[in-house]
């Protein structure tokens, strides 16, 4: 039966514009019609689970199946979500009421930190809801959390997680999630490793998992989409744009990264903890602003070998940063609105001050801000027809900002990870033109060697890696420690240049072998059919790109290429 509602949202989206794609519908049919009202919606980033979510939430009204919505996201987005229930569905939540609201009111958005306090969560779970939507659902995979405790604990007759990554690295996250949508479709736990897992990362039968699993999950995939996306999916155009530190920078630079390097063999030694010293690393990449901060916030004078005092002294001595000048050529350049990702604070601070002067509204946007302060940045960038959206990471996760096409990496995250979600926030559907992003690095610095690996070993730009979380997760588990700490001891053990390259490869090599046990497994959670492993693609030793190479977007690249 296809979805009623439809004939009465029909003249609304065509009013605004409003677009949607056959699987989206097919989609919310498969879970009203084939799963009850009760399932998962696993599509990759970016392909419209929240429209999913919300063509089920109208279709359940118009059945008079629902009146009470419960929605449960991430704090970041309760806003966004209100926005597009409102737009796209004529729907009108309320975000985190009043506490004597929660019992009140049918059609709720909350964050779910809001929601698992206790009185809020008492007042939650005394009612019956007639649909509750979970955003971000591989949050709830660990049955012991407060996350996993809260929804379980909540009485409703319809349930939808959505998560782009529903099976990380564990094949019990499976029935975490799964029992919560279907109790007993597995039947207790014991039974499910019984029947189905060799291990907890090895399907005892592929197939036959699969086929349970496709009772109460539905998964799209972009290369599975192919010709449906068409031109829904704008292509990505990237531009590695390098520079030349100034001479103050680069002696800051070299002697944050002796030191680092020193503190680094000694703590090993000790077994210490090395993330504070990853993360000056870290900081001296993006900015003398940012490294400032913490040389002046740590309080033990041998923490760096005694070397405090100098180092602090050729922090407080850079003044122009070359990246600040290229940035600034380049936001000049682009007669847009443009986004501009940076990992601390401090930087942000110095990049507002530096960005304020150029007759542009530059609109931070960060974590300490309250929620009603990140959605006016969002509003106020979406109403102009030129600005700065200048975020921290908070900006890198669910937001919807494909009214804009350029983002700008001012300093990139160990993590590709992270820099996939940051582009994902404006390379998603509902983009309407090409996507450019630019990244900037220093030669000769960690920059150049990770935008090599991100770009010519993984591939990373120039296409949309859906499984990226997947694969990062199996390299790390297989070496029980995270990819910044496998760049932290190429980078502070390699003995020369060369070596350096050379194992900078190999982290590209070992990705890449990941990557292809990725793709053999994928196919277990997809609606697509599975290929066979014989028909997998060869892994080699060398992997696919060619020489690594600076690119360029158009005449703006050339334009701001910078002179040092």
């Amino acid at each position: 039966m296809a979805l009623e509602c439809l004939r009465d949202l029909a003249p609304r989206w065509a009013v605004q514009g409003v677009e949607f794609l056959p699987y989206q519908i097919e989609a919310a049919e498969c879970v009203i019609e084939n799963m009850d009202g009760q399932g998962i919606l696993a599509d990759e980033v970016g392909l419209g689970k929240t429209i999913e979510a919300g063509l089920v939430a109208r279709e359940l009204m118009h059945r008079g199946r629902c009146r009470s919505v419960l929605i449960l996201c991430p704090a970041t987005l309760c806003y966004q979500w209100r926005r597009e229930m409102a737009q796209k569905f004529d729907l009108d939540f309320v975000c985190n009421p009043l506490p004597r609201e929660w019992a009140s009111r049918d059609l709720i958005i909350a964050s779910i930190d809001a929601a698992k306090r206790d009185g809020t969560k008492a007042a939650l779970c005394a009612r019956i809801w007639d649909l509750v939507v979970v955003d971000e659902a591989h949050k709830l995979k660990n049955r012991a959390t407060q996350n996993h405790r809260l929804v379980a604990a909540l009485r409703r007759r319809s349930l939808l997680l959505l998560s782009a990554t529903p099976l990380q690295n564990d094949l019990t996250e499976l029935y975490s999630l799964v029992s919560l949508v279907k109790p007993g479709l597995f039947g207790s736990f014991h039974a499910f490793w019984r029947e189905f897992l060799l291990d907890r990362r090895t399907p005892k039968d592929p197939a036959a998992l699969r086929q349970v699993i496709g009772k109460v999950m539905v998964r799209h995939r972009r290369q599975d989409l192919g010709a449906e996306l068409g031109e829904a999916l704008p292509s990505r155009q990237v531009a590695l744009l390098p520079l030349q530190l100034k001479p103050e920078e680069r002696r800051l630079y070299d002697a944050v990264s002796a030191a680092v390097r020193q503190e680094y063999r000694r703590r090993v030694a000790g077994e210490a903890t090395v993330l504070p010293l990853i993360m000056l690393q870290r900081e001296v990449c993006s900015s003398a602003a940012a490294v400032r901060r913490t040389l002046y916030a740590i309080t033990q004078s041998s923490w760096l070998g005694g070397d405090l005092n100098e180092l602090r002294a050729l922090a407080d001595a850079v003044g122009e940063q070359a990246k600040a000048g290229v940035l600034q050529g380049l936001v000049g350049q682009i007669e847009e609105r443009v986004i501009v990702f940076t990992e601390f604070r401090a930087t942000q601070q110095f990049l507002a001050e530096r960005l304020s002067g150029m007759g542009i509204p530059v609109l931070p946007f960060h974590g300490d801000q309250a929620a009603w302060e990140r959605d006016r940045a969002i509003r106020r960038f979406a109403s102009e027809p030129r600005g700065v959206f200048l975020s921290t990471e908070s900006g890198g996760q669910g937001l919807n900002l494909q009214f804009c096409h350029h983002v700008i990496n001012y300093d990139l995250p160990w993590n590709p990870m992270r820099v996939e979600q940051r582009i994902g926030r404006v390379h998603r559907l509902g983009q309407k033109s090409d996507v450019f992003i630019y990244n900037l690095y220093a030669e000769q610095t960690v920059e150049e060697y990770l935008l090599r690996l991100l770009d010519d070993k993984i591939n990373l730009f120039r296409q949309v890696i859906g499984e990226l979380d997947v694969i990062l997760r199996r390299l790390e588990k297989g070496g029980r420690r995270s990819l910044e700490s496998h760049i932290a001891e190429i980078l502070w053990n390699s003995g020369d240049e060369r070596d350096l390259a050379f194992q900078f490869d190999e982290l590209g090599r070992r990705f890449l072998r990941q990557q292809h046990l990725a793709h053999q497994r994928e196919w277990a959670l997809s609606t697509a059919a599975p290929v066979a492993a014989d028909n997998a693609p060869a892994v080699t030793g060398e992997p696919a790109g060619g020489e690594w190479q600076d690119q360029g977007v158009g005449s703006i690249a050339e334009r701001i290429a910078p002179s040092g």
